[in-house]
């Protein structure tokens, strides 16, 4: 009875010590978990070789007053890749469509296209200031799809027909950064103040239990925040990536 009390009470403490880091907001600035190194190429060349970007929309004929959806499918090749999130998750991903009529002719857009633009963001590191851009990772083999609602407000088009072709300049990135939340910070602090307690009673089963309640909260607030971050100054190259061309009718 003496041990299910004093169970009961560490897991009353811990609980209260819980509540408080739960209910922190997030920081801009974190601490960094980590910093990573892919294994991929050294060249953006061989590490995009198998990259496949590929353009669809889900008609071939509109009418002039239709909307054009347009949706990019980027599909990555054998290679882990580190780009901004701007490039491959906005509608700035459409920044160098190329469309062209029956004669070959360059149809020249009405309207520009927000081209991507990464915000800068800094994060701490050794107790200096790291300057990064939110970034996404594409795992080996993953596909990204991004979409743009409507094509005609970007080109006039007029009765005919239409060929586009889309060509990006991908930036690569070597490294990225994680930020450690507050919360997270604080739960592992409270994790090394458990095992350091020398009280007799209180058994290494009890320890245990309560590091292990603790963990599985980290592991969670982990899983919610998947946020990875560029360093600017990891820029490996820009690959040069082109899609295929779609075909389509104006009546």
């Amino acid at each position: 009875m003496a041990m299910h009390h004093r169970i009961q009470t560490l897991m009353k403490t811990l609980k209260c010590l819980m509540l408080p880091y739960l209910l922190l907001t997030l920081s801009m600035i974190g601490c960094i978990t980590s910093l990573q190194t892919q294994s991929a190429p050294s060249d953006v060349t061989t590490a995009t070789s198998e990259v496949i970007f590929t353009l669809s929309t889900p008609k071939s004929t509109y009418i002039s007053k239709d909307a054009i959806p347009l949706e990019l499918s980027i599909q990555n090749g054998k290679f882990d890749l580190l780009v901004p999130y701007a490039n491959v998750s906005t509608s700035g991903a459409f920044a160098q469509l190329n469309v062209t009529d029956s004669a070959g002719n360059v149809v020249k857009p009405k309207r520009s296209f927000t081209a991507p633009n990464s915000e800068e963001i800094f994060i701490e590191k050794n107790g200096k200031s790291v300057q990064c851009i939110q970034g996404l990772e594409l795992k080996a083999g993953a596909t990204q799809v991004v979409s743009l609602e409507d094509l005609q407000k970007y080109y006039q088009l007029e009765k005919g027909d239409y060929t586009i072709t889309l060509a990006i300049a991908l930036p690569i990135y070597r490294d990225f950064l994680k930020k450690t939340q507050p919360e997270i910070r604080e739960l592992e602090e409270e994790i090394k103040r458990i095992q350091k307690v020398a009280d007799a009673h209180v058994s290494a089963a009890d320890k245990r239990s309560a590091v292990n309640a603790l963990q599985q909260q980290i592991e969670f607030l982990e899983k919610k925040h998947t946020d990875s971050y560029l360093p600017v100054k990891s820029l490996l190259g820009k690959a040069l990536l082109t899609s295929n061309s779609i075909t389509l009718s104006i009546e």
